[in-house]
């Protein structure tokens, strides 16, 4: 590890601790281990380990379908017909596929730091309508038409989800809420209210201490622009419109692809990009080779969700994350160019 490793590392821990309640230990003698020649030199598997920081709890129980690895897992009979339907027709560019941290995304608050209980005004048939929830005046929705937030509060367990969220000093305005029955914690299958598969939004959203510890230990969610009026388990529902190649809302895709070529890809990103961001790559692409995505919305093109920078922007940015232009490409939204090629992906046949 270089110099400049060494500082970035530092500055990591440093952000961290302060954003995310994680401890920062040793940052003078750092592990070598994101070196994945070093790594096979010792004959170990590359694991992208992370600066040392208070583990992060994954969400929802082990038997979710999206925390299931897919190692095991039977390949969909169709499997290349639904693979020509992602790869022509679900980008908004034929084989384009990207990252979002704004816009169609969600900031996720906590409970614990709202400055109050607040009423919610919503359409009378909302459950929502007329309960209080924890907000506070300065938490902000995502800034696209959809306007989302996530709430958790993890002494409960409770998840609160908002759409077309907004405040007027006095109210919460949404168009449709909903508190996730069941605990976040533990829940395992869907819930139809919420978004366009009917599966909490929190499931499959890339939260910044997952690539702070150095894995993603489920499946990542991608909004698609063909998204068929049919559904397949985890899927509760569709809101697609899709007739001609259409992809069922809930089916999910993953990457064949080797640890050699993963490093590969990385060594060939830009050289203007850090070696944190090349360490967030790796961990990405090991996620959607071993855990893969389902398709989990309607949107104007296909991207993986992460955290929305309304929350955590901060923390991407010590992480390797933060916004840059490269000639024509603007990171880390076209990351992963490079990654997803037509033959390295296929489908998974469904399952609960």
């Amino acid at each position: 590890m270089n110099k400049q490793d060494v500082l970035r590392y530092c500055l990591v821990s440093i952000v961290l601790g302060a954003c995310c309640g994680c401890s920062w230990v040793g940052a003078a003698t750092p592990r070598a281990v994101d070196d994945p020649t070093a790594l096979r030199a010792r004959g170990t598997k590359t694991t992208n380990p992370s600066p040392a920081t208070t583990r992060y709890v994954r969400p929802f129980g082990p038997n979710a379908p999206w925390n299931r690895p897919v190692d095991g897992l039977p390949r969909h009979p169709q499997s290349d017909a639904l693979t020509n339907r992602l790869w022509q027709y679900s980008p908004s560019r034929v084989g384009n596929f990207n990252l979002s941290f704004s816009g169609y995304t969600y900031p996720v608050y906590m409970a614990g730091t709202a400055k109050g209980s607040y009423p919610v005004r919503a359409p009378s048939w909302n459950k929502l309508n007329g309960t209080k929830i924890p907000w506070s005046p300065d938490w902000k929705p995502a800034t696209g038409s959809d306007s989302q937030v996530i709430i958790l509060d993890p002494d409960s367990g409770r998840e609160w989800d908002l759409w077309q969220a907004s405040f007027d000093g006095a109210a919460v305005h949404v168009s449709n809420g909903n508190l996730v029955p069941g605990s976040y914690l533990t829940k395992e299958d869907g819930f139809k209210p919420s978004r366009g598969c009917g599966i909490p939004y929190l499931a499959m959203l890339v939260r910044p201490e997952e690539i702070a510890q150095g894995k993603i230990e489920h499946a990542l969610s991608m909004p698609s622009r063909n998204t068929a009026k049919t559904f397949v388990a985890p899927a509760t529902k569709s809101d697609g419109r899709a007739t001609d190649n259409g992809l069922p809302m809930g089916t999910r895709f993953a990457l064949n692809i080797t640890d050699a070529e993963i490093d590969e890809w990385v060594n060939a990103l830009p050289s203007q990009l850090t070696g944190q961001t090349r360490r967030a790559a790796r961990i990405i692409a090991v996620a959607l080779r071993d855990y893969g995505w389902f398709i989990s919305d309607t949107a104007g093109g296909a991207h993986f969700q992460f955290e929305d920078n309304a929350t955590a922007k901060a923390k991407w940015e010590a992480l390797g994350l933060g916004e840059k232009s490269i000639g024509w490409k603007n990171y880390p939204t076209d990351l992963l160019d490079g990654l997803l090629t037509k033959q390295r992906i296929y489908a998974i046949a469904p399952s609960n």
